[in-house]
């Protein structure tokens, strides 16, 4: 039975620039002005369905399109007989183009921003700015946000909240929280990557009318339709060596729950059979803990050169409680020379931030790496700090080409010939000491030249991980990952994954 996922619509992100060009192409279809009232249509619909009982409803109105928006909005507002203010962020003579027009058609009363003063109880509509604002917010505005902010008043945004980044999420100076945003025809990298995807509040993606053709040069939003064709589910005429050998280098005496959680993770995704490479000091500790998994004492470089020779390798996992000295750098080294498909986590990344030439040139198509933010600044040191963890990520697959989950609230997958997706479908629960331990293991077991590519895993891996953290709600920690996989995979097949 195939797992019943549509495979036809993939959700997509885009850039202002991305956003704009598209646009563009559309005015050459069918005015602009009609693209501009049906948005603002679009909003006023929302407020009638959600706020039926009439309250007052203040209405900011930017100096470009946006605030366009907005007079439409009021005018919409106004005509079904909601009480109504607008303010206005700039005089009547500074619009243009269709912004004008629709103030000009509203026809109500205008009063200027610098008089707002906030009031119980209203609905704010925030159509100040949109897509295109790139300056810091300062002066009056900023007070005016932080009215806003500290008011229990619910906010609508038009498009992005004021003061977000619509390509980086990051707030401008100073932005608005909305209670609910509604943007048009598709998502913007800001709605997705925080401070904006909190800012953005509950997000509504509405029709303007641009046509339904593929954007092209957008971002991905991880979800089942991405990879479900090639995931691994386990089929009748399998068998444990068809299933994948995986092996894992294990952790050091003090941190074996670290390999223990991995191992434990690749069993359950899927993997036929899962190998520990021990050392005469862990050996005893894995054998108790964890009797089902396979073990190979290894206590230096020659043992794992012979072992690497020998062994059938379906894919590796290198990191989770290594450590980072000097012999665990000659270790990766080996492995990423050695062996095809590796997983490279935790210690087996960082112990390479003095050595960054020989991580870069070892890294390729067939491998994975899974810093986190704090990992990836220690590989990835001329990266600036301030970039979005969108950019952070591409600058650093430009290096290495080879595969990255930057894991973080966003977690970001790029792939080696810079393929992006976002992943959304995460919970905050999974900022739990051994997480990212049981994210590689689902990694590593969904790897293989029978299987999946290092990227697709990467996204697959990232999703479930997410989906079992959302099932779980609250007080998760690593273990409860792990023993969630089986019900994540089965809610995978069925299609009845977690909103």
């Amino acid at each position: 039975m195939q797992p019943t996922h549509n495979t036809k619509r993939l959700e997509q992100a885009i850039s202002s620039q991305e956003m704009r060009l598209f646009e563009k192409n559309e005015f050459l279809r069918e005015e602009s002005y009609f693209f501009m009232k049906n948005a603002g249509r679009q909003v006023f619909n929302l407020i009638r369905k959600n706020f039926k009982n009439k309250q007052p409803i203040i209405v900011l109105c930017g100096p470009g399109n946006n605030g366009g928006d907005g007079f439409i909005i009021a005018k919409y507002l106004k005509s079904y007989g909601y009480k109504t203010e607008v303010y206005a962020s700039s005089n009547k003579k500074s619009y243009k183009g269709d912004a004008l027009k629709a103030l000009t058609e509203y026809e109500g009363k205008i009063k200027k921003i610098s008089s707002f003063r906030i009031k119980k109880n209203v609905l704010i509509v925030d159509a100040l700015f949109g897509i295109g604002l790139t300056r810091s917010i300062k002066g009056i505005l900023k007070k005016v946000f932080n009215q806003i902010n500290k008011n229990n008043n619910k906010v609508i945004s038009v498009d992005i909240p004021s003061g977000i980044s619509s390509d980086t999420g990051k707030i401008l100076g100073s932005a608005i929280k909305a209670d609910y945003t509604v943007t048009f025809h598709t998502k913007k990298l800001g709605h997705l990557i925080d401070p904006g995807k909190k800012f953005s509040g509950k997000l509504k993606v509405v029709d303007i009318g641009f046509s339904k053709k593929k954007m092209q040069n957008s971002f991905l939003i991880n979800s089942p339709d991405l990879w479900i064709k090639n995931f691994p589910l386990k089929k009748s005429s399998d068998h444990k060596y068809t299933r994948g050998r995986v092996v894992i280098f294990g952790g050091k005496k003090d941190f074996t729950g670290a390999t223990i959680l991995a191992a434990e993770s690749a069993l359950r995704t899927g993997a036929g059979s899962v190998k520990i490479l021990c050392s005469k000091d862990t050996i005893q500790i894995y054998s108790i803990k964890f009797p089902s998994v396979l073990k190979t004492e290894i206590n230096n470089i020659n043992q794992l050169k012979l072992f690497l020779k020998k062994e059938k390798i379906t894919s590796m996992l290198m990191g989770p409680g290594s450590g980072k000295n000097k012999k665990i750098k000659e270790i990766t080294k080996l492995i990423l020379k050695k062996v095809k498909y590796v997983v490279l986590d935790a210690d087996a990344i960082t112990c390479f931030k003095n050595d960054l030439k020989s991580f870069y040139s070892l890294l390729d198509k067939n491998k994975i790496i899974t810093p986190h933010m704090g990992e990836f600044h220690k590989v990835f040191p001329h990266v600036k700090k301030e970039l979005s963890s969108l950019d952070k990520a591409l600058n650093a697959v430009k290096l290495i080409k080879s595969n990255i989950i930057l894991k973080g609230a966003n977690t970001i997958i790029v792939s080696y010939d810079k393929k992006i997706v976002i992943n959304t479908h995460a919970s905050p629960e999974l900022a739990v000491i051994g997480s990212g331990d049981v994210l590689s293991g689902l990694i590593v077991s969904l790897i293989g030249e029978k299987k999946m590519n290092p990227f697709s895993a990467g996204c697959a891996a990232t999703w479930l991980h997410g989906d079992i953290a959302k099932k779980f709600e609250k007080g998760l920690i690593a273990e409860d990952i792990v023993r969630g996989i089986p019900g994540a995979l089965k809610r995978l097949k069925n299609g009845n994954t977690i909103k």
